[in-house]
């Protein structure tokens, strides 16, 4: 008898595995709307944004930087020829967003990879960077029954509404951490507004760096001041360019980054 109830056991667990193993992998697609300029409300920039999710990790990642990377891998792979190539490098979408964030589920880290100046960054962050209030307040939205839940991060605070239903603990960026899939987030502001606009089941291959590209390890902190010189410096020729054409000094239109701290 307890033999047999050993046995019931190991069957019952290895049917749990052989479930969690094939458990289909998912493509969910955010539409940001964002306002670059923190004092110019009426202009306001869209981008569609990926999130591919698994059992192990997620990537969350620019709708053009997927399919620059899709037709990279062909390049790399010698699957197109000399003219499909360059024909393919003129068609290629303008990738405004090159940040790419894998959350490693196992082991409760974010890493980060970006382009900066030509050059590849990496650095890390830990999986749980947000400490949410869950509020009993819910809503209907795009057919999706979602509870309200609020953080602050980076110096914004933020509502999201999330679909207890999905039972996906992820969201769209560095959002994660709630029971169920994020279906909007936004600051109080409204300077950035992440929407779910489609959700597909799939057979969906996630892998961390997909071109097996080399980057640059460094701390969180020698991104951010990397970033600040970078940005000063461009404003600065950007500025020299202008009063030169115009003999008036340009004011910069791009002072309003997601996280301002």
């Amino acid at each position: 008898m307890k033999y047999k109830f050993l046995l019931i056991q190991l069957i019952m667990l290895f049917g749990f595995f052989t479930t969690l193993q094939a458990q289909p992998s998912f493509k969910a697609t955010y539409e940001l709307i964002y306002q670059p300029d923190s004092t110019n409300s009426n202009n306001k920039e869209s981008e569609t944004f990926l999130l591919y999710i698994n059992n192990e990790m997620s990537q969350f990642l620019s709708y053009n930087k997927a399919l620059n990377d899709t037709s990279f891998l062909e390049i790399q792979k010698g699957n197109m020829t000399t003219e499909e190539v360059v024909q393919n490098a003129l068609a290629a979408p303008r990738v405004k967003t090159h940040l790419k964030v894998n959350k490693i589920y196992h082991e409760s880290k974010m890493e980060l990879l970006t382009e900066m100046m030509a050059r590849l960054y990496k650095y890390y962050q830990p999986l749980n960077l947000m400490e949410w209030i869950i509020g009993n307040q819910t809503k209907n939205i795009n057919g999706y029954n979602c509870q309200k839940a609020t953080t602050s991060y980076a110096g914004r605070d933020y509502v999201a509404w999330f679909d207890p239903e999905i039972p996906i603990s992820d969201g769209p960026y560095k959002f994660y951490g709630l029971p169920g899939l994020i279906v909007s987030v936004y600051d109080t502001q409204e300077h950035y507004k992440f929407d779910l606009v489609g959700l597909e089941k799939g057979d969906y291959d996630i892998k961390r760096n997909l071109l097996k590209e080399d980057y640059q390890l460094v701390t969180q902190e020698e991104y951010k001041q990397m970033l600040v010189n970078y940005k000063a410096n461009a404003e600065a020729r950007a500025k020299r360019v202008f009063s030169q054409m115009s003999g008036k000094p340009k004011k910069s239109s791009a002072n309003n980054p997601i996280e301002l701290e």
